[in-house]
């Protein structure tokens, strides 16, 4: 989990959470999608334009953080500067997160390899020698 503070408030991002993550990754395929449909607004003025890309990362922010986020941080302003470098924190803190995810899941999945290997280890003892229920890897009793 991570507090990341933002245009003076701070928001809590904690996509280790299933839910969290789910939502984010929807709101940010919304965000690729709404971004990729404005594009095609050749007609709209350059305010237009501003005003149009900054409502699509207040509804990013209301959609990850909870109703009300999005006017808590941009007080009802629509800076371009001020919204993308607001979405870019929580891009980069995400993909920070995912990496950790990552890290975690590889640590504690071994390959198909691995485990096998791992397992003759244990079936043969350390040095690949069997070892039997009495004596030593030769048979005999050294009692």
């Amino acid at each position: 989990m991570s507090m990341l503070k933002i245009c003076g408030q701070e928001l809590e991002l904690d996509l280790f959470d299933a839910d969290t993550m789910e939502i984010y990754e929807k709101s940010l395929n919304k965000v690729v999608e709404r971004s990729k449909e404005s594009a095609k607004h050749t007609e709209l003025s350059n305010a237009e334009g501003i005003r149009e890309t900054c409502g699509i990362m207040k509804d990013f922010f209301d959609e990850v953080f909870g109703d009300g986020t999005a006017e808590k941080l941009f007080k009802g302003k629509n800076n371009l500067a001020i919204c993308m470098d607001a979405f870019g924190i929580v891009s980069s803190e995400a993909g920070k997160m995912k990496g950790q995810v990552n890290a975690i899941t590889n640590k504690y999945n071994l390959n198909r390899a691995q485990r096998r290997q791992e397992g003759k280890k244990n079936k043969h003892g350390k040095n690949g020698a069997v070892v039997t229920p009495t004596g030593n890897a030769s048979g005999r009793d050294n009692s």
